[in-house]
C-alpha cells in the first residue's frame, strides 16, 4: 500500500481527517486528545504525534515506562516511543499492509496511556488547554492554539515580506552556479579517472549549482534556476570531455609522446575528423568503441541530471507555495 492509502484508511477508521497538501497526514481528535500522524519517506516510518502535559512527574515517568514497555512488546512494527515537550510520539514501520492496524493500535495505546495517567490535552507552544485546532503552517500540518496560530501566522507574514524584498545578486548568483557546476564536474572527472563513472554525477552537477548559486546569489529565483539547469547541463558535456581527454594523456600519453595539449587534440580529432573512420578496421573500431563508450557515459549523466533538474523544480514550486504559507485545517 502507499503512504496516501494508509494514511487515508487509518483516517477512515479512527474518524479522522485527512489531506494530501501540504502534505500528507492523517488528523484530528481520538479519544479527546488532537493526534497528527505523518509519514516520513526517507525513513520509511509513520509518526503519531499526540499533544498532551502531565500533571505531575509520576505521571510522565508512568507515560515513558508505559511507552517503553508497549515499543518493547512490538519490536516488529514499533521503531521508537518518547515523550519530550508536551508530546507523545511513536514511530510505527512501515510493515506492508499490517501498516494501518498497526497504525490504529498505536494511536489507541497513546491516547489511553495519556488519559490513564492524568495528560490533558494542550497547545504544545504554549500549554493552553482551551481553543485548540489543526493548521499547516509552512507545509507541515501540526497542532496548536489559535493564539499560537496567529502568532506565527504573522510571522511566516513577515517571512514572506522580508524574502519578496530580498534582492537577487545576479552576478554573485551565476557565479555560484558556475562554481558549483564546475565543483560537480571535478566530481565526474576524478571518479572517471578511478575507472567508473558514478550514475548520480549528473545530478551532483545540478545540486552543487543550483545550492551555490542560492548561497551567494541570496535567493533562488525562477530565472536563476533556470540558469542553474542551463550551466549545469553545459558542464554534463565539458565534464565527459574533459575526462576523456585527461584520460588519454595519462594512459597513452607517455606512450604516444603526447602533451596534454596534443591529448586534447587527437581527442577532437578523433571525434570529429571522419576521415579517420577509413583508416583501418583497427583504428576504425577503436574510435567506435570510443565514441560508444562516450554516448554512454553522456545517457546515464543526462539521465541523472534530468531527475534532479525535475527535482529542484518541484521543489521550487512547492517551497514558493507552501514555505510561507498558514492556514487552518479543522
Amino acid at each position: 500500500m502507499t503512504n496516501t492509502s494508509v494514511l487515508q484508511g487509518l483516517a477512515n477508521n479512527c474518524r479522522l481527517q485527512y489531506v494530501n497538501e501540504p502534505e500528507p497526514a492523517a488528523f484530528g481528535v481520538f479519544d479527546n486528545f488532537g493526534i497528527v500522524v505523518k509519514y516520513l519517506a526517507s525513513e520509511r516510518q509513520y509518526i503519531i504525534l499526540v499533544s498532551a502535559a502531565a500533571t505531575s512527574d509520576e505521571a510522565v515517568n508512568g507515560m515513558i515506562s508505559s511507552l517503553s514497555q508497549f515499543a518493547g512488546e512490538r519490536k516488529k512494527t514499533i521503531n521508537y516511543t518518547s515523550y519530550l515537550d508536551k508530546v507523545v510520539t511513536i514511530s510505527v514501520r512501515d510493515v506492508g499492509k499490517n501498516t494501518i492496524s498497526a497504525l490504529q493500535e498505536a494511536v489507541g495505546a497513546a491516547t489511553y496511556f495519556c488519559n490513564q495517567f492524568g495528560f490533558v490535552p494542550v497547545c504544545k507552544y504554549c500549554g493552553n488547554q482551551m481553543d485548540l485546532g489543526f493548521f499547516a503552517i509552512g507545509g507541515t500540518v501540526d497542532t496548536m492554539c489559535t493564539q499560537c496560530f496567529n502568532k506565527k501566522q504573522a510571522e511566516t507574514s513577515n517571512m514572506a515580506m522580508t524574502e519578496a524584498n530580498k534582492q537577487f545578486n545576479l552576478p554573485m548568483g551565476i557565479l555560484g552556479a558556475v562554481l558549483g557546476a564546475l565543483i560537480g564536474g571535478v566530481v565526474w572527472i576524478i571518479t572517471y579517472q578511478l575507472g567508473f563513472l558514478l550514475f548520480i554525477t549528473g545530478a551532483i552537477i545540478v545540486f552543487c549549482s543550483c545550492m551555490l548559486l542560492k548561497k551567494m546569489g541570496g535567493k533562488l529565483t525562477i530565472g536563476g534556476l533556470i540558469t542553474s539547469l542551463v550551466i549545469s547541463l553545459v558542464m554534463v558535456f565539458v565534464a565527459e570531455y574533459l575526462a576523456v581527454g585527461i584520460s588519454l594523456f595519462t594512459q597513452g600519453g607517455s606512450e604516444l609522446m603526447l602533451s596534454f595539449v596534443d591529448s586534447f587534440k587527437l581527442l577532437n580529432m578523433l571525434l570529429f575528423d571522419n576521415s579517420l573512420n577509413d583508416v583501418g578496421y583497427g583504428m576504425s573500431s577503436a574510435i567506435k568503441e570510443l565514441k560508444s563508450g562516450m554516448a554512454e557515459d553522456m545517457i546515464y549523466g543526462l539521465i541523472s541530471y534530468v531527475v534532479a533538474a525535475v527535482l529542484f523544480i518541484v521543489d521550487y514550486a512547492k517551497e514558493k507555495k507552501v514555505k510561507y504559507q498558514a492556514i487552518r485545517l479543522g
